[in-house]
């Protein structure tokens, strides 16, 4: 019997340490045979217990240390759900084990010397191991479920802004001035580890600007975000990866987790020219909101949507209170789920309601006075309304 089980899977995968996994953490995971670290590029796939395939085509695998420093896609959350190691839950990119196929992973230390281990799942007496499955030289390689070799051991790295050997940089998109920015959108909470960065959500959207308020303290998890840097290098804008930080409310920010045309694959969130602007430089050379000229848009960048006729630039301001012709906040909305049926009540009467996939595709829309809004499928879905930004679990 099938599992839809991209989240099972980069969960298995995750579980592979050169050092022993104690507790939760954040980690890259390496393959001990071809050195390739592996990347969570996709929400979908399949493993069949009883048979010897599966089409892992969400998780990739590529060599070079230097392409996961500035990723997301890299960067996973394994969680120990019973306290001694031996079964785990992990969270990348939006997705995650227990809530969509209700199933754990395990894991055992093949060779303590070496900190490489095994990563299985198992059903009715079946395992089925994940490994690398291409030996060849190649810098990028497959996942398989077939086997038991060393191509079945893994390495598993804790991230640590500390560590020039594991580390997580941004790298900026934009300069204005002595200043770079970019945009980011990532699966774990962070704060900044160098000196001179600063992170900002987009409280309001007027006629003709977009307006930016500090985040403080840690960013939370799923937030996407504006930053600035002094530096354009990697080396020099290290987060601390982990920590508790506030929800935002009222972040008109969006987010995309994935871009992905790969073998059976094809996760990307069209751009819409009329309703979509993206950070970029104005015809002025300043750092603004702009029309994008691609037919998609890229993988943990975050996005605006404004009003069809809107300009195709507009300008940043920084103001912590509210601006002419802006979309404000309301009070903030409750959010109940029953199975595929969702009701979003509270705030001000018939306030827009949008619900989006945590790729970004918008799927469903309604009004905060109650009324059903059913959704197509089963998943993690992200509810926005003017005052409330929640991401809902439906099964």
């Amino acid at each position: 019997m099938k599992k839809t089980i991209t989240a099972f899977l980069t969960l298995a995968i995750a579980l592979s340490s050169s050092a022993t996994i104690k507790g939760d953490g954040y980690y890259r995971v390496q393959n001990y045979m071809t050195e390739r670290y592996a990347y969570v590029l996709d929400d979908k796939g399949e493993l069949n217990f009883h048979a010897t395939t599966a089409e892992l085509g969400a998780i990739q695998l590529w060599k070079d240390y230097n392409r996961t420093i500035s990723d997301p896609a890299t960067v996973i959350y394994v969680q120990d759900l019973d306290g001694n190691g031996r079964t785990f839950d992990l969270q990348a990119q939006g997705t995650g084990v227990q809530s969509m196929i209700d199933h754990p992973v395990s894991i055992f230390l093949a060779n303590r010397d070496l900190g490489i281990y095994s990563v299985y799942g198992s059903k009715s007496g079946m395992v089925r191991y994940i490994g690398d499955a291409t030996e060849e030289d190649d810098d990028r390689g497959y996942v398989t479920s077939i086997g038991n070799t060393n191509y079945h051991r893994w390495y598993f790295h804790p991230i640590t802004p500390d560590d020039d050997s594991n580390y997580f940089g941004l790298v900026p998109d934009f300069q204005e001035g002595e200043a770079f920015y970019g945009s980011f959108y990532a699966d774990f909470p962070f704060s900044f580890h160098s000196e001179g960065m600063t992170a900002y959500y987009v409280s309001e959207i007027s006629k003709g600007s977009v307006n930016l308020v500090e985040i403080e303290g840690v960013i939370p998890r799923a937030t996407p975000v504006i930053f600035r840097c002094t530096s354009e290098s990697a080396s020099n804008n290290r987060l601390a990866i982990g920590g508790e930080g506030n929800a935002l409310s009222g972040n008109l920010l969006k987010g995309v987790y994935f871009y992905n045309t790969s073998l059976l694959h094809n996760n990307l969130t069209p751009n819409d020219p009329a309703t979509m602007r993206v950070l970029g430089l104005m015809s002025d050379g300043t750092l603004g909101f702009v029309v994008s000229t691609e037919k998609y848009l890229p993988r943990n960048k975050a996005y605006i949507i404004v009003p069809e006729g809107a300009p195709a630039e507009m300008k940043i301001t920084y103001h912590t209170t509210g601006i002419d012709d802006a979309i404000t906040a309301v009070p903030s909305a409750k959010i109940a789920v029953n199975g595929r049926t969702i009701r979003v009540e509270g705030g001000s009467v018939a306030e827009s309601v949008e619900i989006f996939k945590v790729t970004g595709q918008l799927v469903a829309k309604g009004v905060t006075d109650g009324t059903p809004i059913m959704l197509p499928t089963p998943g993690i879905y992200v509810v926005h309304t003017p005052s409330t930004v929640v991401k809902i679990i439906v099964r």
